[in-house]
């Protein structure tokens, strides 16, 4: 899953290069501000055919914290 994610990461931050772990977070990438954590969120949501909830959002201060949930909304599907 966690290569999955960095597909994604790559593309909304147009990087290549970008390798994250579940530590990474805001903090570690120069571009995540709110809009595009917007469009990562959204992103994630259309790849994993799966929604949010703004509680959920709101608790993601990691990667790891994304992959947790996500693995809890497709383990229940």
């Amino acid at each position: 899953m966690l290569e999955q994610i960095q597909t994604i990461f790559r593309k909304v931050f147009q990087d290549e290069s970008l390798v994250i772990q579940p530590s990474t977070s805001a903090n570690d990438i120069a571009m995540w501000d709110s809009l595009t954590h917007i469009e990562l969120i959204s992103s994630i949501e259309d790849a994993f055919q799966i929604k949010f909830s703004f509680q959920e959002v709101m608790k993601f201060n990691t990667v790891g914290d994304m992959l947790q949930v996500i693995s809890q909304k497709l383990n229940k599907a």
